[in-house]
């Protein structure tokens, strides 16, 4: 509005000069006046549009170089997509507090560059991975994983670099054994809390040979009990207990009969087993 008043003082002072006519005078203060209301409409209009735009085609590198200036961070790849994208690999030596702090600094940061929904994902020492999220429960949700010597790693809707947008994978936990399964369900879903219902969990050993999927609080119980029926008899090489039943691997056809034999006494499991190769 300076601008307008500042146009409008101007054509003032330059009808004194030229005097012109009483009616011509105020018909050119009418025009000068709604050229500027006119110009302070389109300054609004503009500015409102600009609000709305989103991050610039500057922001990834901008954040970037933001984060690449932080403390424990070993590298950043940030790319165009729609909004803000970035992977920020952490070192471990990170704690609690910090890798915390560094998740909110970050999530505020992309919202400084105009992205209202921006997709980062930190790695910390190649093993714990999560998107940031506003309410700062998925580094949360690691950071209790990360004090559990039940885990080696573990992402919480984590996007690898080179995955789709959206492409998130739930909560995962890899553990160091395959004894070690039989409580990480359960305790994944203690370390998320209470807002599980839906969401993808996997438990699964290192070398992804054996592993529980469900969905939501409820591990899917009656596979993992003729999972434990089998194991009693038969050597099992690999294993997934899911909802949609239990697939394994034995070595020998005569471990695959008796797999079978033994999956009749439980008919509400869908048992898939196959021969391992030589």
């Amino acid at each position: 509005m300076a601008d307008a008043g500042h146009s409008k003082c101007s054509a003032r002072k330059g009808v004194r000069v030229q005097v012109p006519h009483p009616a011509q005078k105020k018909h050119g203060e009418a025009v000068t006046v709604m050229r500027a209301r006119a110009s302070a409409v389109l300054l609004v209009l503009v500015a409102g549009l600009t609000a709305c735009a989103g991050p610039s085609v500057d922001a990834p590198a901008e954040f970037s170089t933001w984060a690449s200036a932080q403390e424990y961070v070993a590298s950043v790849d940030s790319g165009p997509a729609s909004g803000l994208t970035a992977h920020i690999v952490v070192e471990g030596a990170i704690g609690a507090d910090e890798l915390s702090a560094l998740s909110e600094a970050a999530f505020t940061e992309a919202a400084a560059l105009g992205a209202s929904s921006p997709s980062i994902n930190l790695i910390v020492g190649n093993a714990w991975g999560f998107s940031v999220d506003a309410a700062g429960a998925h580094v949360a949700t690691i950071n209790t994983l990360r004090d559990d010597r039940t885990f080696v790693g573990a992402t919480v809707e984590y996007e690898a670099l080179n995955s789709k947008v959206g492409d998130a994978s739930g909560l995962r936990g890899v553990v160091g054994s395959q004894a070690a399964l039989r409580d990480a369900y359960a305790a994944l879903v203690a370390a998320m809390g209470d807002d599980v219902d839906g969401l993808a969990i996997t438990a699964t050993t290192a070398d992804g040979a054996f592993a529980i999927s469900g969905t939501g609080p409820t591990q899917p119980e009656a596979a993992i009990a003729l999972w434990q029926a089998i194991s009693g008899r038969v050597l099992i090489s690999e294993a997934t207990a899911s909802p949609e039943g239990l697939d394994i691997t034995v070595p020998s056809a005569v471990d695959q009969q008796i797999a079978e034999a033994i999956g009749t006494e439980h008919p509400d499991v869908v048992l898939t087993v196959h021969q391992q190769s030589r």
